[in-house]
């Protein structure tokens, strides 16, 4: 596994190789200028390869000086690396000094939940309309 500085083209080269089902529609609504908004100023991000193939793009978007809010877009396939990836994520997250950190969870993804919930963070409530008409669960992490 390679881990690189997360860009914005990486974004362009996941939807070409696929992501997993249940994050297609998450994909469908970040157009590649939007992409371009998730590179460092806003927080650290990084892209996970196997050989030439991402596996994941993910990183967290700074809110606050204490506050920020985790993204994450996998593979297609990407369970074969989930054990890798989920002690990865979590030195990635506990390295960072934030307070709170955030991730929002697509109602019905079930594997999301349980990874957000082993990553430390705990169910807050759902939100409605988050992403156009979807609904979304809200999951926290306090230090």
């Amino acid at each position: 596994m390679n881990v690189l500085p997360f860009q914005a083209y990486h974004i362009d080269l996941l939807r070409a190789q696929g992501v997993q089902g249940a994050q297609v529609g998450e994909l469908s609504i970040v157009p590649g200028s939007y992409a371009s908004l998730l590179t460092a100023p806003l927080g650290p991000a990084v892209t996970v390869f196997d050989h030439d193939r991402i596996i994941l793009c993910g990183g967290i978007i700074e809110k606050s000086k204490t506050h920020g809010e985790c993204w994450a877009l996998l593979a297609e396939g990407a369970g074969r690396h989930m054990t890798w990836l989920h002690y990865a994520t979590k030195r990635f997250i506990d390295m960072r000094r934030w307070q709170r950190l955030e991730a929002a969870v697509q109602k019905g993804f079930s594997a999301g939940c349980r990874w957000a919930e082993l990553l430390g963070f705990e169910f807050e409530g759902e939100m409605r309309c988050y992403s156009g008409e979807d609904t979304y669960l809200r999951y926290a992490r306090i230090r």
